[in-house]
């Protein structure tokens, strides 16, 4: 809000410069007359500030977009680091503080389950108070769950904290993409939107370089050090937060056209802005007045009981997208990687440890060529193939307990695990799913796909360890391969390739897909009836 303030203040300036350099080379400059002659109550049409425009510093992008997904993508990198430093922790705290496997399962576990109900919190403050003010609160949320896990001397103390932060954590997972996905544009908004799973990625590594250097030492407190670290990432991203412009497709449903404006113009060329902001406004009023605001319960009717059509083709793609990404056994490769390659043949602490942080490398190299690759091959393709290949590496890895523990098929499984999820289903799961929601209900449509991606997620890791006791590792393993194998399948059924096209043309053209389906069906209904009179 601060930053829009000083642009919206000039916008009137601006277009008088603009003005009266028409004047000065012939060319028209009716735009104040025929804001003049609008209706009543109408959004006033974009002005084009006459400052010359910020030059490209990245790729073609405007400086406020890069600050924009590095500080918004950052986001995701408190998650990342939450599941890599556990990874390491949970065994440090299991010994310091004398508690039960299960104890371990619901620390593990207690956290993604938490922050599904705070990424659906966030979606509703999303669309009520801004993305911005959101991602403020998420941090603090963040950064006193930290703390307070650092200094907890129980385990209900720890449950606590933990609980804190996961409210906060899933604030952030529900906030970044959304953010991401509406300021990016649309040529590379899939690349830019993959940033968020390569923090998530590099927070991960970190965690488990943490992990590996402080448990060199073999202090069982380590653990504390450990997780009060977790505290530094969001105490910066509250800084970065200051300069960051607010989402202008959510200033143009909270009804404050000129301020959106003026952010549009900022980070998209002049030709992208106006196009893109005559989109919004018609999205947004349908050409007539601008719709009210949703109440809550009209906004779960919308996501959990969308009208049939494009409207519920698009929320079962999003939903499904978010719960097959975590559905696939990925909680289970991340946070149990140590036991898994210990009970492979892997027994040595500091080798666990840093087989740990290899594996993680994996994950971050992958996710960096994903980034290259979603805007040239797209969203479904990259999907399907790394549902596939995930499905691969899981039998791999089953393989390597059918043979008594073999050490190399272990990692090797493991490691083509984290590069096949990283290539697709990590990044495309939740870009498809902050793509495909409608601009009035998307705050709280990808809270409620935080909440079920993030409850898949703690399931898994709650329950892993008592599944792998009660069907075996290597059961375990295939039943995840199965479960790839679905959502491979659902993949190609039901989501619909997003790649080039903006938030609005998405919309725009399941719904003409549904209308050209139905009016199919139509015909088809008519021929076989007609035939049907003729015999």
């Amino acid at each position: 809000m601060l930053w829009e303030g000083g642009h919206t203040a000039d916008l009137a300036r601006s277009t008088r410069a603009a003005q009266r350099r028409c004047e000065r080379r012939g060319l028209p400059h009716n735009s104040m007359k025929r804001n003049r002659a609008a209706a009543p109550g109408a959004a006033p049409e974009p002005h084009k500030p006459a400052s010359r425009p910020p030059s490209p510093c990245c790729c073609g992008l405007r400086p406020t977009v890069v600050l924009c997904v590095l500080v918004a993508s950052s986001f995701s990198f408190l998650l990342g680091y939450d599941i890599g430093i556990m990874s390491g922790a949970k065994r440090l705290v299991l010994r310091d503080l004398g508690l039960a496997t299960e104890q371990v399962e619901v620390l593990v576990g207690s956290l993604n389950l938490v922050s599904g109900f705070g990424g659906l919190a966030a979606g509703r403050l999303a669309d009520g108070v801004g993305r911005r003010r959101t991602g403020a609160l998420a941090c603090v949320l963040t950064l006193l769950g930290s703390l307070g896990m650092a200094v907890s001397g129980s385990f209900a103390a720890l449950l606590v904290g933990r609980v804190v932060c996961g409210l906060g954590v899933g604030g952030c997972f529900q906030v970044a993409p959304l953010y991401v996905a509406e300021v990016a544009p649309k040529r590379v908004r899939g690349a830019l939107i993959s940033s968020f799973d390569l923090f998530i990625n590099i927070g991960i590594l970190a965690g488990y370089v943490v992990g590996w250097a402080l448990g060199l030492g073999g202090e069982p407190s380590a653990w504390r050090l450990m997780l009060g670290l977790g505290a530094a990432p969001p105490a910066l991203i509250l800084c970065g937060l200051w300069w960051m412009p607010e989402s202008p497709r959510w200033l143009v449903a909270a009804g404050a056209p000129e301020r959106a404006a003026a952010v549009l113009h900022t980070i998209y060329e002049p030709t992208e802005a106006a196009e893109t902001f005559a989109e919004l406004q018609q999205e947004d009023s349908g050409g007539g007045r601008r719709a009210p605001p949703l109440s809550t319960a009209q906004q779960l009717r919308r996501v959990l009981l969308p009208a049939a059509g494009a409207p519920r083709a698009l929320m079962v793609a999003g939903l499904g997208a978010a719960f097959w990404q975590q559905a696939t056994g990925v909680e289970a490769a991340v946070y149990y990687t140590p036991e898994t390659l210990e009970r492979a043949g892997i027994t040595d602490e500091s080798s666990l440890l840093l087989a740990t942080v290899g594996v993680g490398a994996v994950k971050v190299a992958f996710i960096v060529l994903a980034a290259f690759l979603v805007e040239r091959c797209g969203r479904v393709r990259l999907l399907l193939a790394s549902q596939a290949s995930i499905a691969a590496s899981h039998l791999l890895i089953a393989a390597s307990f059918f043979g008594g523990g073999i050490t190399w098929l272990a990692l090797l499984g493991q490691c083509a695990f984290m590069g096949a999820f990283s290539l697709g289903a990590g990044p495309c799961s939740m870009m498809v799913a902050s793509e495909l929601f409608p601009l009035q209900v998307r705050g709280f449509a990808l809270g409620v796909a935080t909440l079920v991606n993030r409850a898949t997620s703690g399931t898994i890791a709650l329950t892993f360890l008592s599944l792998s006791a009660a069907i075996t590792p290597a059961g375990a393993y295939c039943l995840f391969a199965a479960l790839a194998l679905v959502a491979c399948a659902f993949t190609a059924r039901c989501v619909p390739e997003t790649k080039g096209k903006s938030l609005e043309e998405i919309e725009r053209e399941a719904a003409e897909r549904h209308v050209a389906s139905v009016a199919l069906v139509g015909r088809a209904g008519v021929e076989m009836s007609g035939a049907a009179e003729g015999v």
